[in-house]
This record gives structure tokens, C-alpha cells and sequence, in this order.
């Protein structure tokens, strides 16, 4: 086990967040605020000391960045990264409690979006940019991460994966992690930039569209606002954040193989059929609710909060367009069961949402669907595919391991979080949007729970953990509690 190789990619990693420290330090600047300028700055200095020392103390002691190493890195760069990316937050002064500051971190570097700070609206725009830059970094690092390491290191079905990105197979992984990230990260910063352009356009500040844009691409859900995306009462603006959020939902590499001029990527990629077949239901059960739900309410608002909802929930943004006080209405239009089941499934792999992922509740279901053949045909011979891509027996059981500890996960914590004090009702759905990294939606599915700020220090360190769980794809984070990994 080299630890020093897995030092040395943390220490380059923490170096980049610094640099990105340095944006709401200009931020602070500009609107005045001497000592935000000053927390920002020095977190970055103190940030990139510590970063640049990791990375070249082990610059010519670092090992083969193997398997083992690529577990521990894929693990532990979240809990680093929030642990820096807290450091400016818990100087501001801003959080009650050091503990606060991390679940913040780590809640937008997971694309989780939960949060524990209130009075949003009048918060400094330093605050707000730098929660907006965590998400959008933790997005474009969940989307490398996924194609460079764990469609490599084959974690839970992620075989069912097709890059359109060169594979690069004779590299070492962290030339692969290096590649993918350059490769993506125009990508990446192509589609945000048209994303706060549109979102400009269609009513938002350049500033609230920069923001909004940052967490719709990164499916993370921080707004700038508390009444969050009703606050703009703008239906454009909803529109436009939807087709964002459905961006951030789709393979990655697709869309670098569209802005090089492959766009035969779209038709050939199967998580883009799903993901469709997915919307194309959506709408018809809004459409059906909307019609036949007799809430009172009209018909276009009705279908207006419902399928925005809809769309937040199944790319696990969590964004609702709900005005407060009205939340009768937006559960009338969306159940929460319909909720969490939108959670859960997530979008495509390879995307910067939560969940399970469509590609993998796929092969689940042809899995299924080839039992209830044998049955009748207990000899016959049924070759399961996805696409032009034959599935394995060997990729079936992975993606079944995976379903497994997803759902023992989510009971575990579920217990934890009862246990610790929350009411059954509210345990489950914090345990749901916790591990699919869809937190606001707490509410959308239970309308009276507190608020993130309002739990005990105990229920954030298990909601942290959850959080941790649901972006590490649980496997990885149980094989380094597996001892046999440690006595190889």
C-alpha cells in the first residue's frame, strides 16, 4: 500500500481548491467586506501551504498508484477537500459550530445540498459564491472521478458505462484522473457559462444565474435565496434551470463527444433513452394529477410545480419552485412516495447526480425480466444487453451488490437517525436524500421537518456520513473498512 502516491493526488487536489478561494476573495473586495477578503485570502494561502506540501514532499517517493490506492484517494479527497473547503466558511464567523462549517462543505462538494446556514438572502455574496463554487468543483470531481476511476476499477456495475472519452488503457490512473479532468473540464465550464447566460436572460441576476447555474450543472441545489427558485417567481427562469438540471443528469462524455462534432453520441448512448423514457412518464403522471387530483388549485400551476419538482427530484437537485406556505400544493401535485422513488433512481452514470442511476435500475430490471422467462422456459438460453452492449453475469451481480448495500445503507441510517432523535417519518426521508445527495428535498417529502439548522449535532455527523456514502459509491468506502484490504 503506497500512501504516498494517494498524499501526493490529495495534495494537487487541495492546491486547485485554494485557487478556487480566491474567487470570493475578489468577490469580498469588490462588494467591500475587508474581512471576508482577508478570510478567504489567508484560508487560500493556508490551504495551498498545506496542499503544495503534501504534493511535493511526495513528489519523488510516490509508488504505482494501484487499486488499493485508488480506493483510499476516491474515499478520502471528499473528506480533505471539505475539511479545506470549511476552513473560510468557520472563519467567517457565520456558523454556530465548527462541525456546521464541514457539514456545509462536504454537503455541497457531495452536490447534496443541504444546508445549515439561513438568511440567504441578505448573506454576503462571498458566502454565496464560495457554497455555489463547492458544488460546481465537487460536481466536475464526482464526473472525472467516474470515468477515469470508477468505470476502471469496475465498482458496483459501472461496466454498464460506455465513455465516449478515450480510454486511455496503457496509462496509470492518475494520468487517466488528469486526462479526464482537461478533457471534461471545458465541457464542464462551456455549459455553465450558457447555463447563467440563459438564466440571465430569462430574469435572473448575472450573479443569482451564476450561482443557479453552478448548482443546476452540478445537480447540487444551493440557491441564493431561502424561498429558494419561488423567490424569483419567474416561470423562464424554471425552464431554463430544468434543462440545465437534465444536462447535469446526462453522461458527460456524451456531451464532450457533441461539442467535438460526434453527435451520433446522443442516439447511441442507452442512459439517454432512459433517461427520456423517465421524463416522457413524469409528464404523464403530472398531466394525470394535475387533471384528475381536484386539489383546487389550477390546472397550469399545478403542472408548473409538479414537473419542475419532478425533474429536481430525478436528477437530485433538489430545487422546488413551491412558494412557502403552499406546500399542500406541491405535495398534491407530486406525492412524496413519487419523491423518493425519483431520488433513489437518479439519473445516468457517468452525471453528476445521486442515486442509483437508470443505467444500473435498468439492468436490474432485464435481470428480472429474464427470471420470469425461465421460468417458462427453465432451458433456454437469454443473453441480457443495453443497447449494442452485452451484459455479463459478472456486471449483474456487481449491480445487485450495489442495489443491496445502497438499500442497507439507507435502513442503517434511517435507524441511526431515529435513534438519535428525528420521528420515523423524518429518519427515513433524511436517510433517502442524504445518501442520494438530494437535500433539500427533505421538505418537498416532509413538509414539517426541521430544518438542517435546527438537528443535533449527532444527526449531521450521520447525515455526513450518508452524504459520504452516497457520492464514494458505498463500495469503495466498505472496502477500506474490509480488513483483508488492509493485509494484502
Amino acid at each position: 500500500m503506497s500512501f504516498t502516491s494517494v498524499i501526493h493526488c490529495l495534495g494537487w487536489s487541495i492546491v486547485l481548491l485554494a485557487a478556487l478561494m480566491l474567487l470570493p476573495a475578489m468577490t469580498a473586495i469588490f462588494e467591500g467586506n475587508t474581512h471576508l477578503a482577508w478570510t478567504f485570502a489567508a484560508s487560500s494561502v493556508l490551504s495551498g501551504f498545506f496542499g503544495a506540501g503534501f504534493a511535493l514532499s511526495t513528489w519523488r517517493t510516490s509508488a504505482e498508484f494501484g487499486k488499493r490506492e485508488a480506493f483510499m484517494f476516491l474515499v478520502l479527497v471528499w473528506i480533505v477537500l471539505a475539511f479545506f473547503g470549511a476552513m473560510p466558511l468557520h472563519f467567517s464567523g457565520i456558523p454556530r459550530h465548527p462541525l456546521d462549517a464541514y457539514f456545509e462543505a462536504i454537503s455541497g462538494l457531495t452536490t447534496t445540498g443541504a444546508t445549515v446556514f439561513v438568511g440567504l438572502d441578505a448573506m454576503s455574496p462571498a458566502i454565496l459564491l464560495w457554497r455555489a463554487l463547492l458544488q460546481w468543483s465537487g460536481g466536475l470531481l464526482s464526473i472525472v472521478l467516474a470515468v477515469s476511476l470508477i468505470s476502471h476499477l469496475g465498482i458496483g456495475g459501472m461496466a454498464v458505462f460506455h465513455s465516449a472519452l478515450p480510454r486511455g488503457e496503457g496509462g496509470s490512473l492518475p494520468a487517466r484522473m488528469l486526462q479526464s479532468a482537461q478533457d471534461l473540464f471545458w465541457v464542464y465550464v462551456v455549459l455553465t457559462l450558457l447555463g447563467a447566460v440563459a438564466l440571465w436572460a430569462g430574469g435572473m441576476s448575472a450573479f443569482d444565474g451564476l450561482c443557479h447555474a453552478f448548482a443546476g450543472i452540478s445537480t447540487g441545489g444551493f440557491s441564493t435565496r431561502d424561498g429558494g427558485i419561488a423567490s424569483f417567481r419567474a416561470p423562464l427562469v424554471e425552464l431554463v434551470l430544468m434543462g440545465v438540471m437534465l444536462l447535469g443528469a446526462l453522461n458527460f462524455t456524451v456531451h464532450w463527444a457533441a461539442l467535438n462534432g460526434h453527435f451520433r453520441a446522443f442516439r447511441e448512448n442507452i442512459g439517454i433513452y432512459y433517461l427520456g423514457l423517465a421524463l416522457a412518464a413524469l409528464t404523464l403522471i403530472v398531466l394525470t394529477m394535475g387533471a384528475f387530483g381536484g386539489s383546487g388549485q389550477d390546472f397550469v400551476s399545478m403542472f408548473r410545480v409538479g414537473i419542475f419538482t419532478a425533474v429536481s427530484a430525478l436528477t437530485t437537485t433538489g430545487f422546488t419552485n413551491s412558494p412557502a406556505g403552499e406546500d399542500v400544493a406541491m405535495m398534491s401535485a407530486l406525492p412524496p412516495i413519487l419523491i423518493i422513488g425519483l431520488v433513489l433512481a437518479g439519473g445516468t452514470l457517468a452525471s453528476t447526480t445521486g442515486g442509483i442511476r437508470l443505467n444500473r435500475i435498468a439492468v436490474l430490471f432485464k435481470q428480472a425480466h429474464r427470471e420470469l422467462l425461465r421460468l417458462a422456459y427453465p432451458h433456454g438460453v437469454r443473453v441480457l444487453r443495453m443497447g449494442n452492449m452485452r451484459i455479463e453475469n459478472n456486471i449483474i451481480w456487481s449491480v445487485w451488490s450495489f442495489f443491496f448495500v445502497f438499500v442497507l445503507a439507507l435502513a442503517a441510517l434511517a435507524l441511526t437517525l431515529a435513534s438519535l432523535g428525528l420521528d420515523p417519518e423524518t429518519a427515513i426521508a433524511a436517510a433517502t436524500v442524504s445518501v442520494a445527495n438530494a437535500g433539500p428535498l427533505l421538505h418537498a417529502i416532509v413538509p414539517g421537518a426541521p430544518g438542517y439548522d435546527e438537528m443535533s449535532q449527532g444527526v449531521k455527523t450521520a447525515l455526513i456520513v450518508g452524504m459520504l456514502a452516497g457520492r464514494v459509491e458505498l463500495l469503495a468506502l466498505l472496502s477500506l473498512l474490509n480488513p483483508a484490504f488492509w493485509s494484502r
